[in-house]
């Protein structure tokens, strides 16, 4: 009987044990509006709780929302804003409203420092910036949101949003760029996306691409191009903060803010008018703003950043907005695998990932406004329209396209020959001796993903060298790749075949005239003659590729030549004018006179190596 109560008391404290993980593991929202003194809401507030990185951003309307366990939820909220008192407070049930007051310096002082003191705070938050900014590697989670307005047009063209991982390297060193995993995504196009023809690549990468102090940007590594002005004195968090203005001779503009005490750069503002009507068709403006906040260990961390432009297409003009915010942060410990990364050139609205309502509902974003809530909330998952069905098939047969560029190096063989020709103004008697002529040329392949790793297409090669090939080849090959678990690097099957014409020099001959060979006139003294061989054969190939990028590969080539069919002859060749139009003929061994001994194998060229890059649509 006692050890039948002893098994009921280890059960129901396994039970009620079992019940306070579950409560404890359950997450919650917490939610509240950050406004000033006069009621006014603020925006981009960071807001973490003290002792975590687990946080988020106030939107436009000052409103938050942070999901976290029930334990997370007990500790105080830090909430900081450069201007304002920084707030440290345990939020209650439901909705929050929290107050926070301006805390503002005169510049009074500003005027006893040195001329250049806007500039020696650069350089001190240059040299501040190895101690002030992590010094190990880290995994930050983060979300992302992009949207697209037409100057007129009540509903946005599209609207992204994702949930990332990025790792960050320590700040010791200049990086400029870095590793992203795409964790969630969804999106909302509306019928206007058809009439934006270009796509925007790189945005999910603003953890890397707008991080001005990792990547040192020109205003904080060419402080010579630049002119600096302190303009105003902030607080945060008990500090002064100074706002400095910085301008080059592009007119490349902002403000960046330092705080005094630590040097650390805390705020960035750009402004890039100039520039982006000079270098982008179309761009009106670009402008960026990227903010770092601090936590209880005194280090700063890229927190947000936000990125505008617009640009005219076809007279309409489209509004880009995009935002970033660090949402949690933790030492890495392992990295992003190479097929898990998010490339640079990645095109988002592409992206095919399903749509999970549920995940959203645990994860911190900068909460949209109703408007673009309710545009998700109505998306019809379950039904696809045909013009999108229509739209998506053209895009997945377009994605399939290859395009290979190669520089090729080969050999020709020159057999021992005797060419006699006669012509009533040209007269040719020239011995050939066995010898071999190294010749260059420039290879262009066109090719298509039929099948998974199977490729079907066409290929051409032209002659950069006097000497030289001209082939074109219908090829196929099959991409085998040896690292499945990492950077994909393939060997690649080829068979190539075709048509190709060798053609080696034999001279500029003078005649007493203009002649006609096959009812072409010539010009004396500028036309070039080859001995030429035309033939079909196959070239099986043996390609090594190495993807730097899933839009770039480099290759190598090893290629070995069979010819099949052989005709021999000789060719005439103007060498001025439009290449286009330069007047050429061929005359076969037998005709017009024209006699070469030993024309079988008179020209061969059997091994080739190339190397070049391949471009994915």
């Amino acid at each position: 009987m006692n050890l039948l109560k002893l098994f009921q008391r280890i059960f129901i404290a396994s039970i009620t044990l079992l019940s306070f993980q579950i409560c404890l593991s359950q997450t919650i929202k917490v939610q509240g509006k950050v406004v000033d003194k006069n009621d006014t809401p603020l925006p981009i507030v960071h807001l973490r709780f003290e002792g975590t990185y687990i946080g988020t951003v106030s939107n436009e309307n000052g409103e938050f929302e942070i999901a976290c366990d029930l334990e997370t939820s007990k500790k105080r909220l830090v909430i900081s804003l450069i201007g304002y008192e920084t707030k440290k407070i345990v939020l209650s049930k439901g909705f929050n409203k929290i107050i926070l007051a301006e805390n503002i310096t005169q510049l009074n002082a500003v005027t006893l420092f040195s001329r250049d003191y806007a500039r020696e705070l650069i350089e001190k938050a240059i040299n501040a910036i190895p101690r002030n900014y992590p010094k190990i590697e880290e995994r930050h989670k983060g979300f992302f949101r992009e949207i697209i307005h037409r100057e007129q047009g009540e509903k946005p063209v599209y609207i992204i949003e994702t949930t990332l991982e990025s790792i960050k390297k320590p700040y010791k060193i200049r990086r400029r760029s870095g590793d992203v995993k795409l964790i969630e995504f969804r999106k909302y196009e509306s019928q206007q996306l058809d009439s934006l023809h270009r796509r925007i690549y790189a945005g999910a990468h603003h953890i890397h691409r707008f991080d001005i102090v990792s990547r040192r940007e020109a205003f904080l590594s060419n402080l010579s191009g630049f002119k600096y002005k302190i303009k105003d004195t902030l607080r945060q968090q008990g500090n002064d903060v100074y706002k400095i203005y910085f301008q080059n001779k592009n007119k490349l503009s902002g403000h960046v803010y330092v705080m005094d005490s630590s040097y650390a750069i805390i705020k960035a503002e750009l402004n890039n008018y100039s520039y982006s009507k000079s270098s982008l068709k179309g761009r009106q403006y670009l402008n960026y703003t990227v903010t770092y906040e601090q936590d209880e260990n005194q280090v700063w961390r890229f927190k947000r950043s936000n990125y505008e432009t617009a640009f005219k297409q076809r007279g309409k003009l489209f509004k880009l907005s995009s935002d970033y915010v660090t949402t949690e942060v933790e030492p890495n410990k392992i990295g992003i695998t190479y097929s898990d990364r998010l490339q640079f050139g990645d095109i988002l609205l592409y992206e095919p990932k399903k749509y999970e309502p549920n995940f959203w509902d645990s994860y911190n974003i900068i909460l949209p406004d109703e408007k673009s809530e309710n545009l998700f909330r109505s998306i019809d998952y379950s039904k696809t329209n045909n013009a999108k069905k229509t739209l998506n098939k053209f895009l997945r047969i377009l994605l399939r396209f290859r395009q290979e560029a190669w520089f090729t190096w080969t050999s020709i063989d020159v057999a021992s020959n005797m060419v006699v020709f006669e012509n009533p103004a040209l007269e040719i008697q020239q011995g050939l001796s066995t010898t071999e002529e190294n010749v260059y040329g420039l290879t262009y392949s066109l090719l298509y993903e039929f099948k998974p790793n199977f490729f079907l297409g066409y290929s051409n090669k032209s002659s950069i060298s006097k000497s030289g090939i001209v082939s074109h080849d219908l090829s196929i090959s099959r991409s085998i790749n040896l690292n499945p678990n990492g950077r994909p690097i393939f060997v690649v099957p080829r068979m190539n075949f075709g048509y190709q014409e060798l053609k080696y020099s034999i001279g500029n001959f003078y005649t007493t005239g203009d002649f006609k060979i096959n009812g072409k006139s010539f010009k004396n003294g500028e036309t070039d003659v080859f001995l030429s061989q035309r033939n079909f054969r196959l070239q099986p190939n043996l390609v090594f590729d190495i993807e730097k990028s899933n839009r770039l590969s480099f290759m190598v080539s090893f290629g070995y030549n069979f010819p099949l069919k052989e005709r021999i002859g000789l060719l005439f060749h103007e060498k001025e004018g439009f290449f286009l139009f330069r007047k050429k003929t061929f005359i076969k061994n037998g005709d017009e006179s024209l006699s070469i001994e030993r024309s079988n194998g008179s020209l061969k060229n059997n091994i080739s190596i190339s190397a070049g890059i391949a471009i994915h649509i």
